[in-house]
């Protein structure tokens, strides 16, 4: 089948007049694909998904950004110096919940608060400041980062998909490109016939061995042909417009020459087969989900977190300085401290079980479209593998159907030239070829469609390099 494949995707033509077309004439598939990927409008406007993650991780590791705040808080009045609070700290958050703290003060005034009292010229301090029970290990910094890398995987998947649906669009394109230049072509040649026939009918009538209404048919006939090469060029150019509004470069769209035609063959034999895959994990639609489902998890691990009394320490060991003793040259006693504590536990957890439940439901809820999408894929994939089989045989048994009416064209001709036929019988002829002709492209570019739609879904419409 993978040979019977081969020959047939991607139309090839039905004359020679198709096959000899010069290399530099030619648009291939793959030049084609390669503009849209780096060309294309949709194509680059689906590149910005993975920048905007990139930002949404750099503001996520901003959470982990040092802190520096510094105090300033002074009162006079009627001549009197109040006081002066000069108060600063630094804090610098870690992945779990603990900070590391460190701060200076200089206090001074009349009516200062003794709590603010400090000696020499300035009281340094270092510390911890400690989550013990809630956010501990799981806290909103640490999975705000989760979660940012996570949408690193989405919007790569969702580019994914963009780009897909973009090179499925263009490949349907390309392949009714191809499908009218095989159908115009075709035409061509019947016309050519309907020429020998004029010019054989003609000569048949100088020598009186037919007479002027042959020759009148004749011409008639050959007019019909006419008719219908005009009719398809008209499409052929439609179709060409087509693939056309898909070639970009530098921002601008670009037109091809007239004589450009498509190639005939795109797809490796290799590549042909439809396989239905056991594992659609990669395929971007579900893979969305699954890192859609992997957001919500990690929001559910913290809501979950939530339900954990708050219990938050803090220590700072205190550094004083003498008013003899440089500002950078602390004391150092292990009895100067400050800490305290703080718990906080609300009596039904209401909110936190009502928040934790939905989050629960929502991650039930992609699991289960995850299931029935894989379900979906699955029998899609395996409709593509059975339309492939029925397509295959009806394009055999259209080449039989096309070989068994050249040849009574070719006896009806031979007829024709003893005098035992008559141009209406060989245009009966021609025509139910040429309808032949017909189906067999209209199936072989049913045969493309339906390949391309197994390439969409499985994710391997983009051609490697």
């Amino acid at each position: 089948m993978n040979r019977i494949l081969c020959i047939f995707i991607f139309i090839c033509s039905f004359s020679s007049m198709a096959q000899n077309v010069l290399k530099d004439d030619v648009l291939t598939y793959k030049e084609y694909i390669n503009n849209i990927i780096n060309e294309h409008p949709l194509a680059k406007s689906a590149q910005l998904k993975n920048k905007a993650a990139k930002a949404k991780l750099l503001s996520a590791k901003g959470g982990f950004d040092p802190t520096l705040v510094s105090n300033f808080d002074q009162k006079r009045f009627e001549g009197k110096e109040y006081f002066d609070i000069f108060k600063n700290k630094i804090t610098i958050p870690t992945p779990i919940g603990i900070n590391i703290t460190g701060g200076f003060e200089d206090n001074s005034g009349e009516f200062l608060n003794p709590e603010n009292n400090i000696t020499g010229v300035g009281l340094w301090s270092a510390g911890l400041e400690i989550d013990v029970l809630q956010g501990l290990l799981i806290n909103k910094r640490r999975t705000t980062l989760k979660q940012a890398k996570t949408y690193q995987n989405i919007a790569k998947q969702q580019q994914l998909q963009l780009l897909n649906k973009l090179i499925y669009n263009a490949s349907k394109a390309y392949a009714e490109w191809q499908q009218y230049s095989s159908i115009f072509q075709t035409m061509i040649k019947n016309r050519e016939l309907s020429r020998m026939y004029l010019k054989n009918t003609k000569s048949s009538f100088l020598n009186g061995e037919k007479t002027a209404i042959d020759t009148l048919e004749a011409n008639v006939y050959l007019q019909n042909s006419d008719i219908q090469v005009l009719k398809y060029k008209q499409l052929l150019l439609e179709k060409k417009l087509k693939v056309e509004n898909n070639l970009w470069l530098e921002n601008k769209a670009i037109g091809l020459k007239e004589n450009i035609q498509p190639e005939n063959d795109i797809i490796a034999s290799e590549n042909t087969s439809i396989q239905v895959d056991q594992n659609l994990d990669s395929i971007p639609v579900i893979a969305e989900k699954i890192g859609k489902r992997d957001l919500l998890v990690l929001k559910q691990k913290l809501t979950r977190e939530k339900l954990k009394p708050k219990l938050k320490l803090k220590y700072n060991q205190l550094f004083g300085t003498g008013k003899t003793r440089e500002l950078f040259n602390p004391d150092f006693d292990v009895n100067d401290y400050k800490w305290a504590a703080s718990l906080s536990i609300p009596i039904f957890y209401r909110t936190e079980r009502g928040k934790y439940r939905q989050s629960k439901y929502k991650v039930e809820e992609v699991n289960y479209d995850i299931a029935y999408k894989k379900t979906e894929i699955t029998n899609k994939i395996t409709a593509n593998k059975q339309k492939q089989i029925a397509l295959v045989q009806q394009i055999k048994l259209l080449e039989q159907n096309i070989r068994g009416y050249e040849k009574l064209l070719k006896a009806e001709t031979l007829k024709f030239e003893f005098g035992e036929s008559s141009l209406f019988l060989i245009n009966k002829r021609q025509e139910k070829l040429i309808e032949s002709e017909l189906k067999l492209v209209s199936t072989k570019n049913k045969l493309i469609t339906n390949y391309l739609n197994y390439l969409l879904l499985t994710n391997r419409i983009i051609p490697n390099n």
